[in-house]
């Protein structure tokens, strides 16, 4: 089973921080968000990995190989922003080796049974989707079932409330084969929607073309496109027991800060006279002095001060003093220093 995985975006919704790496090493419980899903896919990527990239590419080739160098890797370079489908066309050369194949978004951090792929698919299915029930279905692309399990339709964005299904971006194929075909087909027909190749357009050439496509239902979806879903699924993943420091309180104890579990403290974070948690990732050589850390990532090289910290993105080598504040407050008054 080949796996493509797409990274190639600008991930221009987390800028600032994206102007000097790419979204995909965006740091979060202990981890890169490229680095859960792929402990989360570890049981299929067992042979190619193709990684499609684009906009500072190189920096997450690097890391991969330097972090996960037992992967058998392949890099594609999509050098206009054509969409996901024309990303996932490039690797043609790998796709015309018929063979099983998954299409991951690498834009979330999504747990599946994924190993499960081809057992829902059985003796009938062409391709499985991944799917997630969402209270809202109208911001996401909508996977539809009929009452015999196979799906009938694919709507970008719906109106409705009907469907609510989300199309979560992680799929399986029969036929690397037959995907390319469909993919070529949709590029020749140029089905595009605002200017780009959806990989929804594929999917239903190959419905109109006679194939069977079944869901798989994950167990959790975090996205980490925007810097409030950021903080969200490092709070998600640190909650789960994911990337959690299973020393911080000890630590806490030795070196002289106080900890509110679950955080990820880095083995070379120096820390000294704050509090910590809940739900902080602090990364490598970080110093932080004075300060109260809540719900916040500070990434490596930061100096914080100081200062009272929650729902904070601290970028590297970031630099970040506040000051102390001494008052004296009479009976029955009010202080507001928001």
């Amino acid at each position: 089973m080949k796996v493509i995985i797409l990274l190639a975006g600008y991930g221009t919704r987390m800028r600032p921080h994206t102007w000097s790496r790419p979204k995909a090493l965006m740091k979060v419980a202990g981890n890169t968000t490229i680095g859960h899903l792929l402990d989360l896919m570890e049981a299929i990527t067992t042979e190619e990995v193709i990684f499609v990239v684009g906009y500072r590419g190189q920096q997450i080739r690097e890391w991969i190989e330097s972090n996960y160098p037992h992967l058998d890797t392949h890099w594609v370079i999509q050098e206009k922003a054509l969409g996901q489908a024309h990303a996932v066309y490039l690797c043609k050369e790998y796709l015309a080796q018929d063979s099983e194949v998954v299409v991951a978004f690498g834009d979330g951090v999504v747990k599946g049974d994924y190993a499960q792929f081809p057992v829902i698919a059985g003796d009938e299915a062409d391709a499985v989707l991944t799917i997630n029930e969402v209270e809202d279905p109208r911001p996401f692309g909508i996977v539809k079932v009929g009452d015999d399990g196979f799906v009938t339709e694919f709507e970008e964005k719906p109106d409705s409330m009907e469907h609510k299904n989300a199309a979560v971006g992680i799929n399986w194929f029969r036929s690397s084969k037959r995907l390319l075909c469909a993919l070529e087909t949709m590029l020749r027909e140029e089905r595009m929607t605002k200017g780009e190749y959806f990989m929804a357009d594929a999917y239903q050439v190959m419905l109109e073309e006679g194939a069977k496509m079944r869901t798989l239902a994950v167990d959790y979806w975090l996205d980490a496109g925007k810097p409030n879903h950021i903080l969200e699924t490092n709070a998600k993943l640190l909650a789960l027991g994911n990337g959690v420091s299973e020393d911080a309180l000890e630590r806490g104890y030795g070196e002289g800060f106080t900890v509110i579990p679950p955080v990820f403290i880095h083995e070379s974070a120096e820390i000294d006279s704050s509090v910590i948690g809940p739900y902080v990732h602090i990364d490598a050589n970080v110093k932080i002095s004075n300060a109260v850390i809540r719900n916040s990532i500070i990434d490596p090289d930061a100096e914080v001060s100081d200062i009272i910290l929650a729902d904070a993105l601290i970028g590297e080598q970031a630099f970040v003093k506040g000051r102390a504040t001494g008052m004296f407050v009479g009976d029955k008054s009010t202080i507001d220093l928001s």
